[in-house]
């Protein structure tokens, strides 16, 4: 935690002062149109540079155009009553069925003005389980998103996300492995213990400005936390946590295309019974992002990163591992009036994620959203990931394996306030060195829930 604080107080003290051009746009907002031929695609004409999705942090948008609303307060409840085949997953060859109902109040805020955007989400969870009542619990997630724009071509971004949870599926996101993100992911994805009770969190500030007119720099800080507050539910993976540094540069080659450069620092500690492991990381990447749409009714990006890699494992008493690697990174994110998606491959070298040692990974992440209907939507998401052990000799080194989770879902909106979900969900996992996974990982589940949702409008 102070870490973290001290992190952002170093970028805060770095605001440079205010600069010659106009206010710049975010993320979700159309770069500046440079001719009249992209002006025609480009609805939104703003000079303003966007910082593109490989060094922004932030997840691409889940919600299709028509979704989104700013300045509103919300307050919610979702209650959910599901049917798992294997609640003992990993810990024995015998599947156990269990009835699973949970329920989940949710309050929200969006507030958005000329110099600040703040979202903060809070949403605590009860589980019950029938028969097998051992893994009741209750479950914290909260989360907070602040842009800050102190002068006509600065802004800061700081995100923060707490989640407390007992199951796999009962957090943001649910089983597809956390949000869809255009950079580089810090830690392994890893072997998941799909009912065992887990914390995380993590946090990302970003500092930019616009010191010419196609020209962004800028700074960014990364944190997050693994944590088991009960070692015995998870036999054979481990906490960590991991931090990085980095700097990057852009420069804008037209009004749709992003070129730039950043250089990152990363650490990933894995806390193990012997001995800590641990991988320390410096990459030098570049970056393109070209924007094939972006206007308040479609915005498409399609991002690539790569470069070399220099990573070093250590964990004593064997010698130390150091060696060059390749890394990159291929990101699409989609965001229409009726649905948005986004896709991330990433290839790199990491650590973390429960798994002692460090591990190339191949990932693949993702998600669809779509309304077929004013009352009917449908979402698929889903990870996979292949991760091979690179430091084989380390003490309880484990080889390696894959993960798959994937879950499908339909919405049907009964009234303004009211939703009902259907939805099923699948785990497959293959770690036969992990003891919480070495017996019958897998695990499938279908449910239903209805949500009572109440806005009300800010400021109005």
């Amino acid at each position: 935690m102070i870490a973290r604080i001290c992190l952002i107080l170093a970028l805060l003290a770095a605001i440079p002062g205010w600069s010659q051009t106009d206010t710049p746009a975010t993320g979700t907002q159309a770069p500046a149109a440079q001719n009249g031929a992209e002006d025609a695609d480009n609805q939104v004409t703003n000079t303003g540079m966007l910082t593109p999705p490989p060094v922004t942090g932030e997840a691409y948008a889940a919600a299709p155009g028509n979704e989104v609303r700013n300045n509103y307060l919300t307050l919610g409840v979702t209650s959910t009553a599901g049917y798992d085949d294997n609640v003992a997953a990993g810990y024995s060859t015998i599947p156990e069925s269990d009835m699973i109902y949970s329920f989940w109040p949710t309050v929200s805020l969006d507030k958005n003005t000329l110099r600040i955007r703040e979202k903060f989400n809070y949403s605590p969870g009860f589980t019950f389980y029938e028969p097998h009542t051992l893994h009741n619990a209750s479950d914290q997630n909260a989360s907070a998103n602040i842009t800050l724009h102190p002068s006509e071509t600065t802004t800061i971004s700081m995100l923060d996300s707490f989640v407390r949870s007992s199951t796999l599926y009962n957090q943001p996101n649910g089983s597809s492995g956390g949000a869809v993100t255009g950079g580089t992911p810090g830690q392994v994805v890893g072997a998941i213990a799909p009912f065992a009770d887990r914390i995380t969190n993590s946090a990302d500030v970003e500092l930019s400005d616009q010191p010419g007119e196609n020209q962004m720099i800028g700074m960014s800080g990364q944190y997050s936390q693994l944590d088991y507050p009960d070692a015995s539910q998870v036999q054979g993976l481990y906490n960590s946590n991991s931090y990085s540094v980095g700097a990057f540069g852009s420069d804008r080659l037209s009004g749709r295309q992003y070129f730039g450069g950043n250089v990152q620092h990363s650490r990933v500690v894995s806390y193990l019974k012997v001995s800590d492991s641990v991988l320390q990381s410096d990459n030098i990447f570049g970056f393109y992002t070209i924007y094939l749409r972006n206007s308040p009714q479609s915005v498409i990006s399609i991002s690539v990163t790569g470069g070399p890699e220099h990573y070093t494992a250590v964990q004593i008493p064997e010698p130390s591992l150091e060696a060059w690697a390749p890394a990159v990174t291929v990101a699409v994110g989609m965001q229409q009036h009726l649905w948005s998606m986004a896709v991330n491959y990433s290839h790199n070298v990491t650590a973390g994620g429960g798994l002692p040692g460090a591990y190339r990974e191949e990932s693949v992440h993702g998600f669809y959203r779509r309304e077929l209907t004013p009352t009917w939507d449908i979402n698929v998401s889903g990870i996979y990931a292949l991760n091979t052990n690179i430091t084989p000799k380390f003490p309880l080194a484990e080889p390696g394996g894959h993960t798959m989770t994937i879950g499908v879902s339909a919405e049907h909106r009964l009234t303004r306030s009211l939703t009902c979900t259907a939805g099923y969900d699948r785990m497959q996992e293959s770690y036969s060195g992990v003891g919480a996974l070495s017996q019958f990982p897998n695990s499938n589940r279908e449910y239903g829930s209805i949500t009572w949702q109440f806005s009300r409008p800010l400021g109005r």
